[in-house]
């Protein structure tokens, strides 16, 4: 441990992507244990009351639906639910002390991935009668975790991006040893160009094709799909270069510090993906993380290569010979291509979900 802490010191980069992610467990605690989430279905024809109760507070709020609207496309496929609310704060009333009978009404709006906020709430479009006449909303009641968890979701950005500029890190010191530094810059370019284009290959792959549901009517979708592509290509030259290093045992360490460099940005992207994911869940259901199949196995591989990044640290408690220790990392990274395998094709056609058509 005190190694480890050793060779944290003085990189502040390092340092915040720890305290981002300690910040975004923390920020999910809260909303697990002093958040309110639920559905409720309410008719034009009808008020809807809901009551809920807070550490601090009780909710009391009336609901009325003004209008519900599909926007569909000019082949008739729906693009977008529209829903609008009308809605009466019984318990502002009551803190106020009025006498009045008359209470005052609030207005709002809410669209597939465009929430209606109203003090602390957040209601998203779930679904709609089939009469067309009732709606059935989600609604979360999250001041405190959504805004901690956001917070860590910045702060991540900001140590991922910084991580790259720092110096004096283990991956400089990979990036000098490894095959980037021994070959030329153009060398690095055309790999790097490879990754791209197979990476914009398999993201043309796996899209979903026109008509989209409205939920995925969203620049989101391909921002999350590109960037969690780019981790899979990644991932996959990784357990190539296991393959081959199991193979080829003149180049098997030449094969392992590419690996170990490329390791990093690949892991980057897939937490960048993830929280991409977890923003726009937010945005179209009212949170962040719901424990979907794809959701729970894509946190399982990213902590399984997060594992795979702390390597040196793990193998300098083994008195093992340094041929074996590559061995045992190039079957390390084969066996964790596995998890990306099953979190894309396993999940996808054996658990289902939310995710199942990807």
């Amino acid at each position: 441990m005190q190694s480890l802490l050793s060779s944290m010191r003085f990189k502040p980069a390092t340092w915040l992507l720890h305290i981002a992610l300690a910040t975004i467990v923390v920020g999910a605690c809260v909303t697990h244990f002093f958040g309110k989430q639920g559905e409720v279905h309410i008719r034009g024809d009808q008020a809807t009351s809901l009551t809920i109760h807070s550490l601090t507070t009780t909710h009391s709020l009336t609901l009325f639906l003004w209008d519900f609207q599909i926007v569909s496309d000019a082949e008739g496929n729906p693009v977008d639910y529209i829903s609008e609310l009308r809605i009466m704060d019984r318990s502002k009333h009551s803190a106020a002390g009025s006498q009045s009978s008359v209470l005052s009404v609030d207005e709002g709006s809410l669209r597939m991935n465009k929430p209606l906020k109203y003090h602390g709430f957040r209601f998203c479009q779930s679904d709609y009668d089939s009469d067309l006449q009732g709606v059935v909303l989600t609604y979360n009641y999250d001041p405190w975790g959504i805004g901690i968890t956001y917070t860590g979701y910045a702060l991540l950005l900001l140590a991922m991006i910084t991580f790259f500029f720092q110096s004096h890190t283990r991956f400089r010191a990979l990036l000098k040893k490894s095959i980037f530094g021994q070959r030329s810059g153009l060398y690095s370019a055309c790999f790097a160009v490879i990754i791209v284009i197979l990476a914009a290959v398999m993201t043309k792959v796996v899209t979903p094709k026109p008509p989209l549901q409205p939920v995925l009517q969203t620049p989101l979708l391909g921002i999350h799909v590109s960037v969690i592509m780019l981790a899979y290509t990644l991932f996959a030259v990784i357990m190539i270069n296991g393959v081959l290093g199991l193979c080829w045992a003149k180049r098997r360490e030449q094969l392992m510090l590419l690996s170990q460099v490329l390791l990093y940005p690949a892991e980057f992207c897939l937490i960048a993906g993830i929280f991409i994911g977890a923003v726009w869940a937010n945005m179209s259901w009212g949170r962040y993380w719901g424990w979907d199949p794809k959701e729970t196995w894509a946190l399982i591989t990213m902590l399984v290569y997060a594992a795979l990044i702390h390597w040196p640290w793990i193998d300098s408690k083994r008195h093992i010979t340094r041929s074996k220790s590559q061995i045992i990392y190039h079957v390390c990274a084969i066996i964790a291509f596995l998890f990306v395998l099953f979190t894309y094709f396993g999940v996808s056609y054996l658990l289902g979900g939310l995710h199942s058509y990807t």
